[in-house]
């Protein structure tokens, strides 16, 4: 599927496959690290289509011509993440190319964390670069899962996990108790 959006001379192309064999050359490069690769992203891909769409339409190359990089990552369940963005490179190829040489840059393609991804490009040929890119890595929360609670004296099931409305306070005793239980 290919999405292409002209508005006053600016082209924004998003393709999923485009982005997969994009992310499939980090992930290459990230495993070529001993890493582990990284997987596309909806959202994450959202925040660098508003990123280039914003750089392409005032034909500038800025982290926050569309807001704070904080506030365009809010909301995408990531415990880090980080840009990398670019303009005037023709290829995915070439922009990949100069992110490895620089040290701030490359750092964010090898974050030891990452696991997911979004990238984009947008054009505007009435500006000096023409062409804009942007990727955003992230590493996705994980989601929690509740730690049951057995009676292990009495050999009963375990019981239902805490309510996240439960204090501190509560949470504590219920584990003391069970530490207890478990003491001959």
């Amino acid at each position: 599927m290919r999405l292409i959006c002209v508005l006053f001379g600016l082209v924004v192309t998003a393709s999923v496959a485009h982005a997969d064999d994009i992310t499939a050359m980090i992930s290459q490069y990230r495993r070529e690290h001993g890493l582990p690769a990284v997987k596309t992203d909806a959202k994450l891909t959202a925040v660098a289509v508003r990123q280039v769409q914003a750089m392409a339409s005032a034909g500038v190359l800025d982290h926050n011509v569309a807001g704070s990089f904080a506030s365009r990552i809010a909301g995408t369940n990531t415990d880090s993440a980080a840009e990398n963005i670019a303009a005037g490179t023709k290829t995915w190829a070439d922009t990949l190319r100069i992110w490895k040489a620089s040290a701030g840059h490359n750092a964010n393609l090898l974050r030891a964390d990452a696991d997911s991804l979004g990238v984009a490009v947008a054009y505007n040929e009435t500006t000096r670069y023409k062409a804009y890119w942007a990727m955003v890595i992230a590493h996705k929360e994980a989601k929690r899962r509740p730690a049951m609670v057995a009676d292990h004296d009495r050999g009963t099931p375990p019981k239902q996990p805490p309510t996240e409305e439960s204090s501190v306070g509560t949470l504590l005793t219920r584990a003391v108790t069970s530490l207890r239980n478990l003491l001959p």
